[in-house]
């Protein structure tokens, strides 16, 4: 596949939000079943963010089985040339990822520059997030909306690539209950 038809597929799973004046960038950080999408679909309904989520561009680059790292590590280079240019053309930008890892982090703070940038750290109990998984059912048909499950193993492995978030991220951990939105809220309206 060439790089056109890479960003050609990855741009249909776009969420595209409204033009702001000063456009900001919102990184989501958690594990599965946190309220990563959840969260963005709000900012998205809410306060016209455009949404880039890292699950829907993996699936439609390369259908809903597992991806090599390599084809991991294309799929968030695209998500991030991605980003720098919504918010070069105006719009606020909400990454939807586990972004487990400072590595995965710092790829997004070095590549998408943006002055307004903030860290939401969702955290939530395993079994919480376990049941929020298992209540997901699956969806591949919506490019805008995939939803996949992830077995307790998957989950498993994920956790174990937790890194916190270091001082400098500046990260905001927002416990993932039910007043998720108000606090999200809260903190898009400071």
């Amino acid at each position: 596949m060439n790089q056109e038809t890479i960003l050609q597929k990855a741009k249909k799973t776009i969420k595209l939000g409204v033009k702001s004046p000063t456009p900001r960038l919102i990184i989501l950080m958690g594990l599965p079943g946190s309220g990563k999408s959840y969260v963005s679909n709000y900012l998205h309904k809410k306060y016209g963010f455009t949404v880039l989520s890292g699950e829907n561009v993996t699936f439609a680059l390369y259908g809903t089985g597992k991806c090599s790292a390599n084809e991991y590590a294309s799929t968030y280079k695209i998500l991030r040339q991605l980003a720098a240019k919504l918010l070069v053309d105006g719009y606020s930008v909400v990454i939807d990822g586990t972004n487990l890892k400072y590595a995965f982090r710092k790829q997004i703070y070095d590549d998408v520059c943006c002055p307004d940038t903030a860290l939401l750290y969702l955290k939530v109990d395993d079994k919480t997030a376990l049941s929020r998984i298992s209540d997901r059912g699956i969806n591949y048909q919506d490019k805008k909306d995939i939803k996949s499950l992830i077995d307790r193993e998957t989950f498993n492995k994920f956790k174990e690539q937790l890194e916190e978030p270091l001082p400098s991220e500046n990260a905001v951990e927002i416990n993932s209950d039910d007043q998720v939105l108000l606090k999200v809220g809260n903190i898009v309206s400071e």
